[in-house]
């Protein structure tokens, strides 16, 4: 009996021990995780990368919109990522427009939905992000319901949408990642109908987790397979 409750103590101890070690790297996620822009006015849930940018011109109409620099069209600045103030761009394309209300402008109740764009492209360039210059991510922009177009309403004379819309494709360390962008457009005094379109601003969330909390979670799950392997060994002396 002594041996019985030695045995269950010890397997307690080692259950807690190891909850521990688990705990470690969602710590380090809760951590590192970004709570909002550094103008404050954004928010980005724990778990994900949040890149906000600002300004920017999109051109086109049915056939797609681009904003990439070509043409008439701007790409939108990077201000920050999570609360961290990071220069760079953003750029983007879609696919055409597929539905009856694009020029419609107007809808009630609004938010609501106008139609969708095909898949496009997306891409992020920062300078100096803890240390990385270069192509933050490239990708995909849009998925099997393509992205949405949508009408937030008029406010102050001002028509303004949105676009939305999941990416996926390749962060800047080559690894698989996926997320979604809204861009927040407006228009002056009439609906848009096509031609050139401004931007407000937008946010970005990719799921990738950071390297350091990827090291803490395999920590933790070796510190696991330690005491399994340690609470077995005890098993087989009692016996």
């Amino acid at each position: 009996m002594t041996l019985r409750s030695g045995s269950t103590l010890s397997a307690k101890r080692a259950a807690v021990v190891g909850l521990l070690c688990l705990l470690v790297p969602i710590a380090a996620w809760a951590h590192s995780s970004n709570t909002n822009s550094p103008g404050g006015s954004q928010t980005c849930f724990p778990g994900f990368v949040c890149v906000f940018n600002q300004g920017g011109m999109a051109e086109g109409g049915l056939t797609g919109l681009v904003m990439n620099g070509t043409g008439g069209s701007k790409v939108s600045n990077i201000v920050g990522i999570g609360t961290l103030p990071v220069t760079g761009t953003l750029s983007l394309t879609t696919g055409a427009f597929s539905g009856s209300s694009f020029g419609a402008g107007t809808c009630t109740p609004s938010p609501c939905t106008l139609g969708t764009f095909g898949t496009g492209t997306l891409d992020i360039t920062v300078n100096n992000w803890n240390g990385f210059t270069g192509t933050l991510f490239s990708g995909t922009f849009g998925g099997s319901n393509g992205i949405t177009w949508q009408y937030d309403g008029k406010i102050g004379g001002v028509y303004q949408y949105a676009l939305v819309g999941p990416i996926s494709g390749t962060w800047y360390n080559g690894s698989t990642v996926g997320g979604q962008t809204t861009q927040f457009y407006f228009t002056s005094k009439t609906p848009y109908k096509g031609g050139a379109i401004n931007l407000s601003s937008g946010t970005t969330s990719i799921v990738t987790p950071e390297p350091a909390s990827i090291g803490l979670l395999g920590t933790g799950l070796l510190c696991m397979g330690f005491l399994v392997r340690r609470r077995a060994k005890e098993s087989d002396r009692s016996n």
